[in-house]
């Protein structure tokens, strides 16, 4: 008899609760309720288990897994900040985050909040997109003029590392991110990400515009990167020339200063030599004298007393 009341007392509750109603209120993985009473709010349950509420069986459950929308292609090309249009499909990856605050924003439930979230994210790509350039979109490259202080203020913007454990700069995506999430934060909605499926150019003419203008851009930085090469060139070949002048002149002045020097110790050879016997080096001397004046051919008229014909007329001898 105790055990038939004790299963009473333990299962009714466990029965009640199962099916809705009762002062315990089972709430499974992944879902959210709202429990009320006369239309009051007597529970916000967020975690898995049994809770103790009292309810008159009004309560609200909703989906609190991360969940897909995906926003389909844009109608209208979005305009960048150099004028260019661009064709963008986008999906979110959100959940639920607040219950009771998404029940008073969306009174009829999830589809109002999609429609509405779609359009909040879409009004942030193209926000963000239109502060860049066509170049920094394709790149995913995001300068630093973007303003996030507010979504770093609703705390969207989580801070990325490198390997070498220093603060990265955010991608296109994550910033997107951070400003879709601060705008759905007071919907007691999170995002997790905004994701771009593709970025391309509209078809027809302005695509072949845009080529246009690429191609332009590519051609003008060749011939720029060119005019830099050619200039860098002259101006290495101009040092060059003036290394090779200033080392050749360095090298004359040396190669004089040498043979000087060199001459300077053959006249002290000489002279020490030729000082040992006068007359000797004065033969020698009028010997290369003859050697330099007197060739084939070669007429001189001198008288026979001149000093030059000395050796000549005397047979090598020096005249008395």
């Amino acid at each position: 008899m105790r055990w038939i009341l004790l299963l009473l007392l333990v299962g009714s509750p466990l029965a009640t609760s199962w099916l809705g109603c009762g002062p315990l209120v089972l709430n499974r993985e992944g879902e959210l309720r709202i429990v009320k009473l006369v239309g009051t709010v007597q529970a916000v349950i967020t975690e898995p288990g049994l809770t103790i509420a009292v309810s008159d069986d009004d309560i609200a459950v909703f989906d609190g897994r991360w969940l897909h929308l995906s926003s389909g292609p844009e109608a209208k090309p979005i305009q960048t900040l150099d004028q260019e249009p661009l064709v963008v499909d986008n999906f979110t990856v959100w959940r639920i985050s607040d219950p009771l605050r998404f029940s008073e924003s969306f009174p009829t439930g999830v589809p109002e909040a999609e429609r509405q979230l779609n359009q909040l994210v879409k009004s942030r790509v193209r926000e963000v997109i239109g502060l860049l350039r066509l170049e920094e979109v394709l790149a995913r490259k995001v300068p630093d003029r973007l303003d996030l202080d507010p979504a770093r203020k609703a705390d969207c913007v989580k801070p990325r590392q490198d390997d070498a454990g220093a603060d990265r700069p955010l991608t296109l995506t994550e910033v997107i991110t951070a400003r879709s999430c601060e705008a759905v934060k007071a919907l007691g909605m999170e995002i997790a990400e905004v994701r771009i499926n593709r970025t391309e150019i509209p078809e027809g003419d302005p695509e072949s515009k845009v080529y246009d203008r690429m191609r332009s851009e590519r051609e003008e930085l060749g011939k720029k990167y060119r005019a830099e090469g050619e200039e860098l060139a002259r101006k290495i070949r101009a040092a060059a020339d003036r290394d090779a002048e200033i080392t050749i002149e360095r090298a004359r002045s040396d190669a004089t200063k040498v043979r000087g020097e060199g001459d300077a110790g053959a006249a002290g050879v000489y002279a020490d030599a030729f000082s040992q016997d006068e007359e000797f080096y004065e033969f020698v001397r009028s010997l290369e004298a003859y050697r330099k004046t007197l060739g084939e051919g070669t007429t001189m008229v001198l008288p026979p007393d001149h000093p030059f014909l000395e050796f000549l007329q005397s047979g090598g001898k020096k005249r008395p």
